[in-house]
């Protein structure tokens, strides 16, 4: 049973790692909040939650579209399978892909449905345009990622909410913008991140002569593994976000807005979460299993109790931040972040074990955890939602957060051998990771490189 981070040599790189997609998620998520209050006070309630159900949407396009080839990149880039040029080139033929299916479904349902697909005068022709933008923005960051380039692909994450920041900023100075124009802003941001991270992956490893004439086999290699692992993203998606389409149906676009802030605040609690799953899936994946099965529960506990630290301070901010910043027609978004917050601590430590499941080369198995988490998922939505409306909906997503994190819990047991309790339980020895983390703080603030610690190979002790 391994009671303390193994102290390997790539170790500090790893902390780095981390310490700079931290520092990406925190800029992002400051500068999301920033826009996602200029848009709830520009659009109102309704407006919002069009707005919700149109990201939502090309969201789970993309995860569908895209045929898995961002986290299929990650994986063979880190097991040297296959060459960046190849990668990137495959992933050039999912975004055309993604092109002419959208323009079909498009052509199909914009004479049935025309703007009352989305609602708020939307066009549907808007996703024609936005899910290719979404499509190669997340490939194209999800390569970076499985080249370890962190930093970049941190200013690729953070350029999105800043450009659409900026683009609404402007929109709300010259007058009210509408829904579509904002999804328009949205659509230019994933565009522009998608240039800069295809700047520095480098247009180099664009190779023509594989988008004109697709090699076959790289792309079947990569979707095969793909799909695998993005069904079960896709599925997630729809835990994560079916109840904004169940509120939608019960209670209305307005309790789709007021439910999507409170989701949004929720979503803070996940920052040391995300930067920690983003590092660690390219280290566990090159590492052995001795090795990975040792960093895991210590990343996983420490990751859920600095999660629950955050989520009491939101808890305990949220009446005194959400109706000044958002406008008082979101005052109840406060109860459901308080509903939604438990399960999202929970689902913290399913980002890290689910992170581990994926290394080991078993996306079906994350896969499988999302089926049984999206069943609970369905019955309580249908159960809480039309009894108590967007209060439900949050207490729903909670439990099956809750549910998602305890199967992925028990797969990680069958799967490392390692006890449930060593993910879940701090331990003493776990000081010693944030008092070297400060150590590093001050040393670099004092302009010292911190000296590398003595231990020179891992070890998981039983």
């Amino acid at each position: 049973m391994m009671d303390e981070l193994p102290h390997a040599s790539p170790a500090p790189s790893f902390v780095r790692h981390v310490n700079i997609v931290l520092a990406t998620y925190a800029v992002e998520g400051a500068l999301a909040f920033a826009q996602g209050a200029l848009v709830a006070q520009a659009l109102g309630p309704s407006g919002r939650g069009v707005y919700a159900i149109f990201v939502l949407s090309a969201g789970f396009a993309q995860l569908v579209l895209g045929l898995g080839m961002g986290s299929a990149a990650i994986y063979f880039i880190n097991r040297r399978e296959l060459a960046v040029r190849d990668v990137v080139s495959a992933a050039q033929v999912s975004v055309l892909w993604s092109i002419a299916v959208t323009g079909v479904l498009v052509a199909v349902v914009a004479p049935l449905a025309g703007s009352g697909a989305i609602g708020g005068g939307v066009p549907v022709w808007l996703f024609l345009f936005a899910v290719p933008a979404l499509v190669e923005s997340a490939v194209l960051r999800l390569i970076l990622q499985g080249m370890s380039r962190f930093a970049e692909m941190g200013m690729a994450t953070v350029l999105h909410p800043l450009v659409m920041l900026a683009l609404v900023a402007a929109a709300m100075a010259a007058g009210s913008p509408t829904p579509g124009q904002v999804i328009v802003f949205w659509t230019i941001g994933h565009v522009c991140a998608a240039a800069f991270a295809l700047s520095r992956i480098g247009l180099r490893q664009i190779d023509l002569a594989q988008i004109a004439r697709p090699r076959l086999g790289t792309i079947r290699r990569l979707a095969r593994f793909g799909l695998q692992g993005e069904s079960g993203n896709a599925l997630q998606l729809l835990n994560y976000r079916l109840d904004q389409y169940i509120v939608r149906g019960f209670v209305g676009l307005a309790g789709v807005g007021i439910y999507a802030v409170g989701v949004s605040m929720s979503e803070g609690v996940f920052l040391l979460a995300n930067a920690v799953a983003i590092v660690l899936v390219p280290r566990l994946t090159s590492a052995d299993a001795e090795n990975a099965g040792a960093i895991t529960p210590v990343a996983c506990r420490n990751t859920m109790l600095m999660a629950a630290a955050g989520a009491a301070v939101l808890a305990a901010a949220a009446a005194w931040v959400i109706p000044p910043v958002f406008g008082s027609g979101f005052r109840d978004s406060v109860q459901a972040l308080w509903w939604l917050l438990p399960g999202t601590v929970a689902l913290t430590g399913s980002k890290i074990l689910t992170s581990y499941i994926f290394s080991r080369g078993r996306p079906l198995v994350n896969t499988m955890i999302t089926v049984a988490s999206l069943a609970v998922t369905l019955v309580a939505l249908f159960v809480l939602v039309p009894a108590f409306g967007v209060d439900g909906a949050a207490a729903a997503s909670s439990l099956a957060y809750a549910t998602h994190f305890a199967v992925a819990l028990y797969a990680y047991r069958r799967l490392s051998g390692q006890p449930v309790l060593g993910a879940i339980v701090p331990r003493v020895s776990d000081v010693r990771l944030y008092t070297d983390a400060l150590r590093g703080v001050l040393s670099r603030l004092a302009g010292r490189t911190p000296l590398p610690e003595a231990s020179p190979t891992p070890r998981a002790r039983g």
